[in-house]
């Protein structure tokens, strides 16, 4: 105000002097628009002799500057004057209304709230406002109602994602808004899950495929784990390489926290084929054979995936599927064929086993002596009148006997109902006993084959001479 009573005084020396020029004042400012926190910088754009300035700005406060700068501390408009005066002390002044502009408050409803609860809290206290204050927090819910304060709680009727409105005023009334993302989500994701192939059991490495889903907040991470093993987070397909049965368990939780319950199943690898054993409950006689009925039956095992099933044929007979112990009694030597296959489709190969079955009964016949001969030293001499049989001196007796099957074990030659002589390979003779002499006397042949089946020849009655 000093500088002002200076210029003052400096004016009316002028006017004494008599000196006066031609003065326009005139002025501008920039920004053209300001707000109360931004410096307004007048310019002076007057014409003539001007040698001082004098600025009153409306507020109370001036300056002798040509080009001040200036604060407003409120916004309002203003009646901005600026006096000119030339050299010779002459003055004029012209008048200009400036506005200043309110700086809005800024609201800040806060980051984006997902919860898996009905009740929230939104807190709006880092709004604000750089030239006052705020004086009213409005929310907008998104659900059809509104709540007042800088921080609320609002409970919501159901889930759901609601764009929330945050409106705040300041003390010169002007206003700001900002938004959120409010998701309500209290229902768990679902996981499913592919595996490749679409099998229980593989005979190579098997790839596994998780897809989670959530309709709300969407899916935050999925979880696995093998057997026993450590949780882990799935970031792409899985791949199962070693032999054995697994089980995988998942679940996924979603953005909201909703964790799905524990899921699992089970896949496995198998690349070894099954073992098939076999057994024949039996008679069995020599070598091999066996008499009556053979029951046949297969045992497979399969240490990893199962046995799926055994296949079994006979000789060069259709391949038949094996549902249990099953009898076989077809005479003669065979050739059983079997094999298994597990659940992963390993296939055993090809085994066989040879089975003898003798149910036929052997032929025996006696070729000496015969009925009415006379025999003489063990040689036929003539017939007979009446059909009768002579034996005189040393006699063999001979049977013949054959077997189609496991062959002759033994002939048994039985005189007068008792058994005189075993004989066990071919030719079967038998010496006839001299101590009976002038003796009638009876003699037959029995046959037997290696599993116990037996014959017996026709028999023959004879005399003993001497």
């Amino acid at each position: 105000m000093k500088g002002v009573a200076g210029l003052l005084a400096l004016i009316v020396v002028a006017l004494f002097m008599g000196a006066e020029a031609a003065l326009t004042p005139d002025f501008y400012w920039e920004p053209s628009s300001p707000t109360d926190l931004e410096e307004v910088h007048f310019y002076d754009n007057s014409t003539g002799d001007v040698v001082a300035w004098i600025w009153y700005f409306g507020d109370g406060s001036s300056s002798t500057e040509q080009n001040p700068v200036h604060i407003y501390e409120d916004n309002g408009t203003y009646t901005v004057r600026l006096v000119v005066i030339d050299s010779s002390g002459a003055s004029k002044y012209v008048e200009k209304d400036i506005t200043i502009e309110n700086v809005p408050p800024v609201a800040v409803a806060g980051d984006d709230v997902i919860s898996h609860n009905l009740t929230i809290e939104l807190n709006g206290s880092q709004s604000y406002d750089m030239d006052g204050s705020i004086v009213n927090y409005t929310w907008d819910f998104g659900d059809g109602s509104v709540g007042y304060g800088m921080v609320v709680n609002h409970t919501y009727g159901q889930e759901g994602i609601y764009v929330v409105n945050l409106t705040v005023k300041d003390n010169d009334g002007a206003t700001s808004m900002d938004s959120l993302l409010a998701t309500i989500d209290f229902t768990p994701p679902v996981t499913n899950y592919t595996v490749v192939g679409g099998k229980k059991w593989y005979r190579s490495n098997i790839t596994i495929i998780f897809n989670a889903s959530d309709n709300i907040s969407g899916v935050n991470a999925t979880f696995y784990k093998i057997n026993d093993g450590e949780w882990e987070i799935y970031e792409g397909n899985i791949t199962l390489t070693e032999e054995m049965l697994y089980t995988i368990y998942y679940y996924s939780i979603d953005n909201a926290g909703n964790e799905e319950n524990v899921s699992n199943f089970t896949v496995g690898i198998d690349f070894t084929p099954p073992e098939t054993l076999y057994g024949i409950n039996a008679s069995y006689g020599l070598g091999g054979w066996i008499k009556g009925v053979a029951r046949i039956s297969f045992e497979a095992s399969d240490a990893i995936s199962g046995v799926n099933y055994t296949m079994y044929k006979i000789d060069d007979g259709d391949w038949k599927k094996y549902n249990g112990t099953f009898n076989f009694s077809v005479n003669g030597e065979h050739k059983i064929y079997y094999y298994s296959v597990d659940n992963a489709g390993n296939q055993e190969a090809t085994s066989n086993f040879t089975i003898k079955i003798d149910n036929v009964a052997p032929t025996v016949s006696i070729a000496t002596p015969q009925k009415g001969y006379i025999y003489m030293f063990n040689r036929r001499i003539l017939p007979t009148i009446f059909g009768n049989t002579i034996i005189i001196g040393k006699f063999e007796a001979e049977a013949t006997a054959s077997d189609s099957y496991s062959g002759v074990f033994y002939a048994e030659f039985i005189l007068n109902g008792e058994i005189l002589w075993k004989d066990y390979s071919a030719p079967y003779t038998a010496e006839l006993p001299r101590s009976k002499l002038l003796s009638k006397n009876t003699i037959k042949v029995v046959v037997y084959d290696k599993v116990g089946n037996s014959a017996e020849s026709e028999e023959i009655t004879y005399i003993k001479v001497r």
